[in-house]
This record gives structure tokens, C-alpha cells and sequence, in this order.
């Protein structure tokens, strides 16, 4: 069968470094023949001094000295004592060609910027202009490679030029390699995000795929360092039972949910079997599946075509403009990496139709003095509205921090369980749905208050010392557009479905 494969993706942080690199780069370009000239007398009288030298040539003293000094630091002749006599480099070029007549090649000072991955030291493109923040995950490399990465990279900037010329339009068809490098400079570092997606195959098995682009540039150790820092961050917990699903199930009165949920196992397997894929199985109308993450692309887009439609009032309802709700679970790896940050900013681009200025505003669980390690994990652009929960005393989170609500007041909800695959209760596989019914927009509403409310607000993120706004003392304060009651509803809204 075909099932809704991908359920997450996630962006790690692979460590990097730019450097700044002065080298000799021999070129694919004849020398001058006067310096050609000299190297082969030099080939074949092994050592001549310099006053030989300029003789030789009727050179003044002046002269001979630049000659020498112009050769030397291309690297292609020594001065020993007031001799002088070819390079190693020179020698080389002599012996590759097999006699006394090679042609030799260009030897240019250049400066270059390149970068590293700091555990393979594979050059990379430059991702200068990269906004990397703490919403990835970030990847460690190793405190001994840190401490020699200068000198690490000046091997492989000497070992693997081939690679770097190849990402330069100048050298492509030019350089022939590197002949030393005289100066390197650390500049930065930083984190190349990779995506990796998560999503399950026909029997219900969790496959893990890393990002094209890399897995064809990177080799196989770098990729394989990649697998094994993923499967260790992945969360190390051990659950038999499904905790929250019966809540979920209960709370939103899902009948159809219900009968594949038997003691504490769930039927992933034939859920998605008769609801998503041959649809046999339907829910009443009003109320549509939903798979995977709200963040993910194919999710979005039905979020925003539903919100669009009602700010736009080409629907019987009217315009319908309102800032949009949404309660994180409580998982380390939800909202980590930049599908999050494009949905964000796609809800923000939405909502600012008809110049409004509503907002998406994120609820997320932080313990107290844990806030800023909240909001980092959600520093995303457009993100202006992250407000804390403060999980109970007595309480723990909602349904055991699995569910997920996201709420257009009024209009449409979705509500999601994150439930953890048999053998692999690290991983989160969100099933869900997306409803119009009033009851289930009345119980969104009321669980987001429930979450948010009383002593349990924690007060709002602030991003950006150019935030002036007086902190809120209260959800209702910091929330106004959730603060409604008597909802009202289109006469026929129990059965609308809005595809």
C-alpha cells in the first residue's frame, strides 16, 4: 500500500570553518620564457652562484637579485648560502615529465576563502549569508580537532584543492594545484544546516533520509558521522503504552480513532491503511485526517489556503480576520530547523492579508528560568509572539505533553497526538485531524486556555531589544485575540468542510 510517508523533518547543525587562505597555486599557463630559461640551466649545472648568475645573463647586480627573489618566491629555485639552485618543487616538475624538457607551469600568490566541515575537512561551498540560530540541533565535532583545525586545514586545503578549484569559476579550467600555502587564518564558525527527514514505510518502520545535496558532496565517513550524532540525539525513551492517547481520544469524542486504539497499542499500521490511504474508514463531515507535522510543506499549504480563504471572505461565512493559535508538544525534536521557520513564516505571510497585523502566536511548555532555552529553540524569523507555559506542580503538561493544537479562532482547528512507533519510542509520528465542528473549536479554545491560564502563564519571549511592549501580566493580557466567549458560528458551520 501507498501510506503518508514523511512525518518530521528535522535540521542538524553540521560544525564548519571558513578560513583565509594565502597560497601559490600553479597555473595551467606557460612561464615566462626567460624564468623557463633559467630553470633549465639550473637543471642541468645543478648549483650556480649568484655572481655566475649575473654574468651569465649581463645582468646588473640590481637585476639579478629580482630575478632571484621573484623566483624564489614563486617557489621555484632555493638560495643556499650565495648560491643558488632549483626548488624541490622544481625538481619534481623535471622528474614528472621524464627528462630535461617539462613544461612547466605558472606559480601565482592567491588568495582564497574556503570552507571546512570540521570533522572531515571536505570543502564546501560558502554559506556566507546563512542565518543559523539555535532552532537546529546543533552537531559537536571533537575539542582536539577544534584545537588543530588551522593546521588541518591547511593539509587539506594542499590535499584536496582539486575539489576547491572546482567550486571557483577562475581556476576550474586553470589550476594545476597548490604549490604552498604561505598563510591561513581562521575567519568564523558556524553550522551547515542539513535537513533529514523521518517518515515510515508500508510496515510501519521508521526510515531516516538525509539531505541529497549533502550525502552526494560529503564522503562516506562524514555521512556516517551524520547517522550515528542523529541516533544519538534522538531521545532514549522506553513507553509500552500509548500515554495521553485515550485523554485525546475521549476529549474530541473521535469514535472512528477509538476502535483501532486496543488496551495500550494503537493500530498505526491499519489506521492509515483505511483512513488515508483507500479512505473506506471516513470521518463525519466537518472533520479531515491530518498526518505529520503541521510544519511540513503539504500541511501548511492546507493550513493557509483554509486561513486565506476565510481573511479573504470568498467563502459564505464572510472575512474572518484573527491572529492564529498554536500549542507546541512538549518533544525536543518538534520545531527544530528551518520547515518550522518556513511555516512560520508562510501563517505570518497569510495573516498579514487585508493589512492587518495579526500574528501566529506560539505556545510552548518552559519551566521557570528555562525560558531562554525555549526561546531559542524557536528563534525563527517572523516569530514575534512565543508565550510560556509553566507546567503545574500537581498537573504534568497536557495529555502528557503529546498533543499538538493549532486554532484560527472560530473558523478551523487541527488537533494532532504524537504517538511513539513500536520500536522506536524516541520517534513522535503525529496522526490528527482538522475540524470545523464547533464543538471541537470550543474544545481547542478551552484546552489552550486551560494550558496558558491562571498561575500556569509564564509571559511572552522577548526576541529583540527593540520590543517596547510591556510585558503581559496574564494570558488574557499578552492574548487578546483568544480572549472571547458565546462563540459564534455560521448556521451551517457544524458541517462545513473546507477541504
Amino acid at each position: 500500500m501507498t501510506i503518508p510517508t514523511e512525518f518530521n523533518r528535522v535540521t542538524f547543525g553540521l560544525p564548519i570553518e571558513t578560513f583565509r587562505v594565502e597560497a601559490y597555486i600553479a597555473l595551467d599557463e606557460r612561464l615566462p620564457v626567460v624564468t623557463e630559461f633559467v630553470l633549465r640551466l639550473l637543471r642541468v649545472c645543478d648549483r650556480v652562484s649568484i655572481p655566475a648568475f649575473r654574468d651569465y645573463f649581463g645582468f646588473t647586480d640590481s637585476e639579478a637579485l629580482s630575478v632571484v627573489e621573484s623566483l624564489s618566491r614563486q617557489g621555484l629555485i632555493d638560495l643556499v648560502d650565495e648560491d643558488i639552485q632549483l626548488s624541490a618543487f622544481a625538481i619534481e616538475r623535471f622528474e614528472e615529465a621524464g627528462g630535461d624538457h617539462p613544461r612547466f607551469n605558472k606559480v601565482e600568490l592567491k588568495k582564497d576563502t574556503v570552507t571546512f566541515d570540521l570533522i572531515s575537512f571536505t570543502p564546501l561551498r560558502s554559506v556566507a549569508g546563512e542565518l543559523i540560530t539555535d532552532n537546529i540541533i546543533k552537531l559537536n565535532a571533537d575539542d582536539e580537532i577544534l584545537g588543530q583545525s588551522k593546521e588541518r586545514a591547511r593539509q587539506a586545503y594542499r590535499n584536496r584543492y582539486p575539489e576547491i578549484a572546482s567550486m571557483r569559476d577562475d581556476l576550474r579550467d586553470k589550476s594545476y594545484g597548490v604549490h604552498s600555502v604561505e598563510d591561513i587564518e581562521s575567519k568564523r564558525r558556524s553550522y551547515l544546516p542539513i535537513p533529514v527527514s523521518f517518515s515510515i514505510d508500508q510496515y510501519c518502520q521508521v526510515e531516516r533520509r538525509v539531505d541529497e545535496t549533502f550525502e552526494r558532496i560529503a564522503p562516506p565517513d562524514l555521512v556516517q558521522f551524520l547517522n550515528e550524532q542523529v541516533t544519538a540525539i534522538i531521545p532514549k525513551t522506553i513507553s509500552l503504552a500509548v500515554p495521553g492517547l485515550e485523554e485525546f481520544i475521549e476529549t474530541f469524542d473521535l469514535k472512528l480513532m477509538g476502535q483501532y486504539l486496543t488496551g495500550k497499542k494503537f493500530d498505526l499500521a491499519g489506521y492509515l491503511a483505511d483512513v488515508h490511504v483507500s479512505q473506506h474508514v471516513k470521518y463525519p463531515k466537518g472533520i479531515d485526517p491530518f498526518f505529520g507535522n503541521i510544519y511540513l510543506h503539504g500541511n501548511v499549504e492546507r493550513v493557509v489556503s483554509r486561513i486565506r480563504d476565510r481573511r479573504e471572505g470568498k467563502r459564505r461565512h464572510g472575512k474572518l480576520l484573527t491572529s492564529l493559535a498554536w500549542l507546541a508538544p512538549d518533544y525536543e525534536l518538534w520545531g527544530r530547523g528551518e520547515s518550522f521557520a518556513k511555516a512560520v513564516a508562510e501563517f505570518t505571510n497569510v495573516l498579514k492579508l487585508s493589512g492587518n497585523s495579526d500574528s501566529p502566536f506560539l505556545f510552548a511548555n518552559a519551566e521557570q528560568g528555562q525560558e531562554n532555552d525555549v526561546m531559542a529553540m524557536f528563534r525563527v524569523p517572523f516569530l514575534n509572539e512565543l508565550h510560556f507555559s509553566r507546567p503545574s506542580i500537581n498537573e504534568g503538561p497536557l495529555m502528557a505533553g503529546r498533543v499538538e493544537l493549532l486554532l484560527y479562532p472560530t473558523a478551523f482547528m487541527v488537533a494532532i497526538y504524537h504517538l511513539s512507533p513500536p520500536g522506536s519510542n524516541g520517534l513522535w509520528i503525529p496522526i490528527g485531524f482538522i475540524s470545523t465542528k464547533p464543538k471541537h473549536l470550543d474544545t481547542a479554545h478551552k484546552l489552550i486556555q486551560s494550558v496558558m491560564g491562571r498561575k500556569r502563564y509564564g509571559g511572552r519571549a522577548k526576541f529583540s531589544a527593540r520590543d517596547d511592549r510591556p510585558k503581559p501580566s496574564s494570558f488574557e493580557e499578552g492574548c487578546h485575540f483568544l480572549q472571547y466567549s458565546g462563540l459564534t458560528y455560521d448556521s451551517q458551520g457544524d458541517d462545513d468542510t473546507l477541504g
